[in-house]
């Protein structure tokens, strides 16, 4: 591979640009030495990259200083349009959030990955890393979980060899048996839970939308361990939680 970053098969250059953008993403503007210090290239190669995507508008120059330009929301508005439920999930969140006073997200998997598509804050909700358009690993999270729990054991075994099941607290999954044993009582009960496996401190409970066969996603409840806790993280949140995935896919099948 030319670069770290590279997967085998893929166009240096393409890929070059793509990571370019990903580090404006991340450290939102950048100056040139900023890119070109992360990604270990001459000043000068980084400029040529920069001046391109932005005379292409994908990227804008302020004050010498990158950031990206608005045609990636036209992109990323018709990329969400591609996603069933994305223009009907709204008010099952809100609805959600409003019962729970937590914070509500709908997720989808996509390149092995979980994507936050959408999310709605009761009157309790915490705010947490999470943003719309942001990715996160599969196996350390309550959405995660209950997708992968429906997805057939060979797609959970191509994620895991991709991916990995990489330690991102104390209490996170990091074998394959052990996720495996986690996939099938999610798949008993019908529900996941996550204890601290993402974030210290923090619970969520998560049921995966399954219509025909097809993992169309998942909605999760989260918020502080302190109040997740007995009765309520145990009954309560997992039966509001179906009951509103039992409802989409009512709704989805007879539409």
């Amino acid at each position: 591979m030319a670069d770290g970053n590279e997967r085998s098969g893929t166009i240096g250059t393409l890929a070059k640009g793509f990571r370019m953008i990903e580090i404006i993403e991340d450290e939102g503007p950048a100056t040139l030495t900023d890119v070109a210090d992360e990604m270990g290239l001459a000043r000068s190669t980084v400029h040529d990259y920069l001046t391109t995507l932005t005379d292409l508008e994908y990227l804008v120059k302020n004050d010498g200083e990158y950031q990206l330009g608005l045609k990636f929301a036209r992109l990323g508005t018709n990329a969400t349009e591609t996603v069933r439920l994305s223009d009907t999930i709204t008010p099952y969140l809100e609805r959600l959030a409003d019962e729970t006073g937590e914070t509500v997200w709908f997720l989808v998997e996509e390149c092995g990955r979980a994507v936050y598509l959408d999310h709605a804050e009761g009157d309790q909700a915490i705010k947490t890393e999470h943003f719309t358009g942001g990715r996160s690993y599969l196996h350390c999270h309550a959405g995660g979980k209950a997708i992968l729990a429906q997805l057939p054991t060979e797609r959970v075994d191509e994620i895991i060899d991709e991916h990995g099941l990489p330690e991102i607290t104390e209490n996170t999954i990091t074998t394959r048996d052990a996720l495996f044993e986690e996939l099938e009582r999610i798949r008993d009960r019908n529900y996941a839970q996550n204890h601290s496996e993402q974030l210290l401190e923090t619970r969520a409970v998560s049921a995966a939308i399954v219509v025909d066969d097809e993992v169309l996603g998942a909605i999760s409840v989260g918020g502080p361990a302190h109040r997740l806790r007995g009765d309520r993280f145990e009954d309560e949140l997992p039966n509001q939680v179906m009951s509103v995935v039992n409802e989409i896919r009512l709704n989805h099948l007879y539409s």
